[in-house]
């Protein structure tokens, strides 16, 4: 009987754990959520207008490579990387994330 305890006991803790994964790999956000998480993130950073030199339209925003976006307006192009956010705590959800925003290049 103690046996049969124990077989169930530890089939509840496996199956708790194969659950627990699965939460944490749902939590993310799909890849076309993400990236426009991040790309509103882009457009509404005051870092951003601040780096432009020129109030102008943004013509795109273009991902250039891993966590790498290219924005454009009719006169500069920007390189904005997403880094992890500091300090975030990790948690079930979508990615914490911060931008780094490079120097503008202005024609």
């Amino acid at each position: 009987m103690i046996l049969k305890r124990r077989h169930i006991a530890g089939a509840c803790i496996a199956t708790i754990a194969l659950a627990a994964g699965i939460t944490v790999a749902a939590a993310a956000l799909p890849p076309f959520w993400q990236s426009a998480r991040e790309i509103s993130m882009i457009v509404n950073d005051p870092r951003v207008h601040d780096a432009l030199k020129y109030e102008e339209p943004i013509l795109s925003v273009t991902a250039t490579g891993d966590d790498v976006y290219e924005l454009k307006t009719p006169r500069c192009t920007l390189l904005i990387t997403i880094v992890d956010a500091p300090n975030a705590e990790p948690m079930l959800g979508p990615r914490q994330f911060d931008l780094e925003v490079g120097a503008a290049d202005c024609q």
